[in-house]
Protein backbone atom coordinates (compact mmCIF):
# COMPACT_ATOMS: atom_id res chain seq x y z
CA UNK A 1 0.00 0.00 0.00
CA UNK A 2 2.84 2.37 0.86
CA UNK A 3 4.46 1.74 -2.53
CA UNK A 4 1.24 2.67 -4.32
CA UNK A 5 0.96 5.91 -2.35
CA UNK A 6 4.60 6.78 -2.97
CA UNK A 7 4.36 6.09 -6.69
CA UNK A 8 1.22 8.23 -6.88
CA UNK A 9 3.03 11.16 -5.33
CA UNK A 10 6.08 10.63 -7.54
CA UNK A 11 4.10 10.89 -10.74
CA UNK A 12 2.26 14.02 -9.56
CA UNK A 13 -1.13 12.37 -10.03
CA UNK A 14 -0.42 11.73 -13.70
CA UNK A 15 -0.40 8.30 -15.26
CA UNK A 16 3.08 7.51 -16.54
CA UNK A 17 3.24 7.10 -20.31
CA UNK A 18 5.61 4.56 -21.84
CA UNK A 19 8.97 5.80 -23.05
CA UNK A 20 9.15 5.85 -26.86
CA UNK A 21 12.04 4.17 -28.67
CA UNK A 22 13.37 6.45 -31.43
CA UNK A 23 16.52 4.89 -32.91
CA UNK A 24 19.90 3.31 -32.35
CA UNK A 25 22.03 6.47 -32.10
CA UNK A 26 25.41 4.72 -32.15
CA UNK A 27 26.74 1.18 -32.54
CA UNK A 28 30.30 0.00 -31.87
CA UNK A 29 31.88 -3.43 -31.69
CA UNK A 30 34.04 -3.85 -28.62
CA UNK A 31 35.92 -7.07 -27.94
CA UNK A 32 35.15 -9.46 -30.80
CA UNK A 33 35.54 -13.20 -30.36
CA UNK A 34 34.27 -16.43 -31.89
CA UNK A 35 32.24 -17.42 -28.83
CA UNK A 36 31.43 -14.04 -27.21
CA UNK A 37 31.66 -10.42 -28.27
CA UNK A 38 30.84 -7.06 -26.70
CA UNK A 39 28.60 -4.56 -28.48
CA UNK A 40 28.22 -0.97 -27.28
CA UNK A 41 25.19 1.04 -28.36
CA UNK A 42 23.39 4.22 -27.48
CA UNK A 43 19.62 4.00 -27.78
CA UNK A 44 17.61 7.19 -28.22
CA UNK A 45 14.28 7.38 -26.38
CA UNK A 46 11.68 10.10 -25.91
CA UNK A 47 9.99 10.72 -22.55
CA UNK A 48 6.42 11.94 -23.32
CA UNK A 49 5.70 12.60 -19.64
CA UNK A 50 5.49 16.08 -18.10
CA UNK A 51 7.88 15.02 -15.34
CA UNK A 52 11.49 13.86 -15.25
CA UNK A 53 12.50 10.39 -14.09
CA UNK A 54 15.61 8.43 -13.20
CA UNK A 55 16.42 4.91 -14.39
CA UNK A 56 18.83 2.46 -12.79
CA UNK A 57 19.72 -1.22 -12.54
CA UNK A 58 18.60 -2.24 -16.02
CA UNK A 59 19.09 -5.90 -16.86
CA UNK A 60 17.73 -7.54 -19.99
CA UNK A 61 18.18 -10.33 -22.51
CA UNK A 62 18.20 -9.76 -26.28
CA UNK A 63 16.57 -12.26 -28.65
CA UNK A 64 16.66 -12.64 -32.44
CA UNK A 65 13.73 -14.76 -33.69
CA UNK A 66 13.19 -16.06 -30.13
CA UNK A 67 16.84 -17.20 -29.86
CA UNK A 68 18.75 -15.55 -27.01
CA UNK A 69 21.82 -13.80 -28.41
CA UNK A 70 22.89 -11.49 -25.61
CA UNK A 71 22.62 -10.14 -22.09
CA UNK A 72 23.07 -6.65 -20.68
CA UNK A 73 23.48 -5.40 -17.13
CA UNK A 74 23.54 -1.61 -16.65
CA UNK A 75 24.19 -0.14 -13.23
CA UNK A 76 24.47 3.47 -14.41
CA UNK A 77 21.96 6.03 -13.12
CA UNK A 78 20.32 7.77 -16.08
CA UNK A 79 18.47 11.08 -15.79
CA UNK A 80 15.42 11.21 -18.04
CA UNK A 81 14.27 14.76 -18.78
CA UNK A 82 10.57 15.61 -19.08
CA UNK A 83 9.18 15.75 -22.63
CA UNK A 84 12.62 15.34 -24.23
CA UNK A 85 14.95 12.85 -25.87
CA UNK A 86 17.51 10.98 -23.79
CA UNK A 87 20.21 8.44 -24.59
CA UNK A 88 20.50 5.04 -22.92
CA UNK A 89 24.03 3.52 -23.13
CA UNK A 90 24.00 -0.26 -23.54
CA UNK A 91 26.89 -2.68 -23.21
CA UNK A 92 25.72 -6.05 -24.51
CA UNK A 93 27.56 -9.35 -24.14
CA UNK A 94 26.70 -11.31 -27.29
CA UNK A 95 26.73 -15.10 -27.76
CA UNK A 96 28.26 -15.33 -31.23
CA UNK A 97 27.12 -18.93 -31.74
CA UNK A 98 23.49 -17.84 -31.68
CA UNK A 99 24.25 -14.79 -33.83
CA UNK A 100 25.85 -17.02 -36.48
CA UNK A 101 22.67 -19.12 -36.51
CA UNK A 102 20.81 -15.98 -37.62
CA UNK A 103 23.29 -15.11 -40.38
CA UNK A 104 21.08 -16.83 -42.98
CA UNK A 105 18.35 -14.30 -42.21
CA UNK A 106 20.82 -11.43 -42.69
CA UNK A 107 22.12 -12.79 -45.99
CA UNK A 108 18.63 -13.51 -47.32
CA UNK A 109 17.36 -10.05 -46.31
CA UNK A 110 14.47 -11.57 -44.34
CA UNK A 111 13.04 -9.61 -41.44
CA UNK A 112 13.82 -10.97 -38.00
CA UNK A 113 12.04 -10.36 -34.72
CA UNK A 114 14.24 -8.46 -32.26
CA UNK A 115 13.02 -8.65 -28.67
CA UNK A 116 14.38 -7.38 -25.35
CA UNK A 117 12.97 -8.56 -22.03
CA UNK A 118 14.10 -7.79 -18.50
CA UNK A 119 13.69 -5.33 -15.65
CA UNK A 120 14.90 -1.96 -14.45
CA UNK A 121 14.04 0.49 -11.69
CA UNK A 122 12.39 3.81 -12.46
CA UNK A 123 11.84 6.56 -9.95
CA UNK A 124 12.03 10.10 -8.77
CA UNK A 125 13.33 11.82 -5.63
CA UNK A 126 15.22 8.72 -4.50
CA UNK A 127 12.25 6.35 -4.60
CA UNK A 128 12.48 3.61 -7.24
CA UNK A 129 10.05 0.90 -8.23
CA UNK A 130 10.62 -2.13 -10.49
CA UNK A 131 9.61 -1.59 -14.11
CA UNK A 132 9.54 -4.28 -16.82
CA UNK A 133 11.54 -3.97 -20.03
CA UNK A 134 9.51 -5.46 -22.88
CA UNK A 135 10.04 -4.33 -26.42
CA UNK A 136 9.78 -6.09 -29.75
CA UNK A 137 10.28 -5.02 -33.34
CA UNK A 138 10.83 -6.56 -36.77
CA UNK A 139 13.84 -5.46 -38.75
CA UNK A 140 16.05 -6.60 -41.59
CA UNK A 141 19.58 -7.41 -40.42
CA UNK A 142 22.56 -6.55 -42.55
CA UNK A 143 25.93 -7.91 -41.42
CA UNK A 144 27.53 -7.22 -44.79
Amino acid sequence: MLVILLWGSISSCEKMKDLEFLRVASFNLGDVGFSKSVVKMELAYFNPNNFSLRLKDAEFDLFLDDRKVGHSLQDTLIDIPARDTFYFPVKLEVDMGNVFKNMLSAVSGREVTIKATGNCKVGKKGIFIPFPIKCETKQKLSFF
